[in-house]
């Protein structure tokens, strides 16, 4: 696309739209657009969309990372990936152009053909955290799965047993996070937990939203078992998206585990 762009004579860099080019008045320039550029629809600008899986995704974003396979290099590629497949769905959704980024030629509007170069083959991650963008932007019906380790845990969790956190004290949070990015949209999420209050009585609190735009639900739990709490939340813009659970009356025992947190576009 480089070439093809320089050899027509374009102007080329990775800015994003300037003024000058919304209004029209600097044709021929092609821009590589970052997660902060401003994508706002504009008729003199044709954005174009290069769509991959997010397995694919997240594979090139831990490359870049330096290629091993950790919890942290993951959590970050996950966080980065995410921004990205956030604005690109804004993008869509205002019309713009979704092309296979796999795909060794690709038609470009003013441009025309392009080949791809060859590049050195990924392997692709296994993770279901971004599966809502199996699809840009996502379909109603879109799910992802948010396993426990991508979220944090103030207080710690238990030595003996890892996943699980011992409510005994005072109030508190639990857990919060993962922080990724979703579009615009009618977002619920599914938390289930395994719980038991060692023949006490437990006062939880969720909260499901981005920044201070959250749903909240308490619920009081007072038999051990496995519990799903279902929330609502209405996404204007694309954020980061936050599951926090609190312990919302000091408990003098009581274990709580974290099973998955379960994200689905309405």
């Amino acid at each position: 696309m480089l070439s093809t762009a320089t050899s027509a004579g374009w102007r080329v860099n990775g800015a994003g739209p300037t003024a000058a080019t919304a209004s029209g008045k600097a044709p021929g320039t092609l821009w590589f657009a970052s997660c902060e550029t401003d994508v706002s629809p504009s008729a003199a600008v044709d954005w174009l969309v290069f769509g991959d899986s997010p397995s694919a995704a997240l594979a090139a974003a831990v490359s870049v990372a330096g290629g091993v396979m950790t919890a942290p290099v993951l959590s970050s590629a996950i966080w980065h990936t995410a921004q990205r497949f956030a604005t690109a769905s804004v993008l869509a959704s205002n019309g713009a152009r979704v092309l296979d980024a796999a795909a060794m030629t690709l038609d470009l509007p003013r441009l025309g053909v392009v080949r791809r170069a060859d590049a050195a083959p990924t392997t692709p991650t296994e993770a279901t955290a971004l599966d809502v963008y199996l699809t840009l932007p996502p379909v109603s019906g879109a799910k992802a799965l948010w396993q426990p380790d991508l979220f944090t845990y103030p207080a710690g969790r238990m030595a003996a047993a890892p996943l699980q956190v011992d409510l005994t004290g005072r109030p508190r949070i639990l857990v919060y996070g993962p922080h990724i990015d979703l579009p615009p949209g009618n977002w619920r999420a599914t938390v289930r937990l395994d719980v038991d209050p060692e023949g006490g009585q437990l006062r939880l609190r969720l909260e499901w939203g981005q920044g201070t735009g959250m749903t909240t639900a308490s619920v009081t739990i007072k038999e051990p078992g496995r519990y799903a709490i279902r929330l609502h939340q209405d996404w204007l813009d694309p954020g980061a998206a936050e599951m926090r659970l609190w312990l919302d009356e000091a408990s003098f025992g009581g274990r709580l585990t974290l099973l998955d947190v379960q994200v689905e576009r309405l």
